[in-house]
């Protein structure tokens, strides 16, 4: 079970209770093939049905809902920077490593919309972690309510909060959604993170309806394995910089 890892909202309820209907989210499957409608920061793409591959080769495919995907990636952007275009107090966005550590980049993707009372505000997302323990990488939701109080939670994890994937782990599609309590404006936010490096991504997919992944979508942890030895390191940073070029290539295809 998560929580949220800060909540001064008290105006949204969890899904459960009755909703009048769904909250009119402009372009909320990204199946104009654009994120318009949405605000980006950092590296942030529609994407059909692609490939994550990790730094271990281990290699996803996360399948959008229909044809199309955002996808999310840290880079060109920081955590500040984020929190300031949201409203949030600097530092709202906690990292919950155990072993220290510091945000390096970050992207993010929000849109404010109308929604009544009693209606259901929610997107699907899916979380995969391309790097390994000491990284965390975590992801997070945000939702701004019409009186500018927010709720903010940790989606997943390498091995924090939220869904701890592990090593190179896939969280699988997850709903996050939530029941306005309020009539007026809202702000939903979606945000992944680098930690302690800017090399390997933990890339976050968001979708307005469930997807599927293979190999099967399940976090992949294995504490006494997920420390790379020394020379595995070494040999590490040779590859990275053709995983990187990979995923440009991918990008500009």
């Amino acid at each position: 079970m998560r929580f949220p890892t800060k909540s001064v909202m008290g105006l949204v309820a969890l899904l459960g209770a009755t909703s009048a209907a769904n909250a009119a989210i402009i372009n909320p499957g990204f199946e104009n093939g654009t994120t318009s409608s949405w605000t980006t920061i950092g590296d942030v793409i529609v994407t059909p049905s692609t490939n994550v591959l990790t730094f271990n080769g281990v290699n996803w495919t996360v399948n959008a809902f229909e044809t199309q995907m955002a996808q999310l990636n840290p880079g060109n952007a920081n955590v500040s920077t984020i929190e300031t275009a949201l409203g949030l107090t600097l530092g709202t966005l906690q990292n919950p490593n155990a072993n220290g550590g510091v945000f390096t980049d970050a992207a993010a993707i929000y849109q404010t919309f109308a929604a009544n009372a009693g209606d259901t505000i929610s997107a699907w997302w899916n979380y995969v972690a391309t790097d390994y323990i000491p990284f965390n990488d975590p992801a997070f939701v945000i939702l701004k309510d019409p009186n500018g109080a927010f709720f903010v939670d940790t989606l997943a994890s390498i091995h924090g909060d939220g869904i701890a994937v592990g090593t190179a782990g896939n969280s699988g599609w997850h709903l996050f959604s939530q029941t306005a309590l309020l009539t007026g404006d809202y702000t939903l936010a979606f945000v992944t993170t680098n930690d302690k490096d800017q090399i390997l991504d933990s890339v976050l997919f968001v979708d307005n309806g469930e997807g599927t992944c293979e190999p099967v979508c399940v976090a992949l942890p294995d504490p006494e394995t997920e420390v790379p030895e020394p020379a595995t390191l070494s040999l590490l940073g040779l590859g990275v910089a053709g995983l990187v070029a990979a995923r440009r290539r991918r990008k500009s295809a």
